[in-house]
């Protein structure tokens, strides 16, 4: 009975070790890297249409076409996206 405790009490601080050792892996610290857009891109997003969509947007709504395209340029330009 005392064997069994004392081998209890020499394993415990192994485990404990070995648990402190994946905690650390897990919670290894990474830096992420943050981009500051330009105040201008607050709100601006880029309006993203499918091919089928432009076509369609071709055929009823030119203008807006070019609307869309000139704006997602200025966003571009700015540098709130590639």
């Amino acid at each position: 009975m005392h064997m069994r405790n004392f081998v209890g009490i020499l394993t415990l601080p192994l485990l404990v070790g070995l648990s402190a050792c994946t905690a650390t892996a897990w919670s290894e610290k990474f830096a992420v890297e943050t981009v500051i857009l330009p105040k201008e891109c607050a709100g601006w997003q880029k309006i993203d249409l499918k091919q089928r969509t432009i076509l369609a947007l071709m055929r009823s709504d030119p203008r807006l076409v070019v609307d869309i395209d000139s704006h997602n340029l200025r966003g571009r330009n700015l540098g709130c996206w590639d």
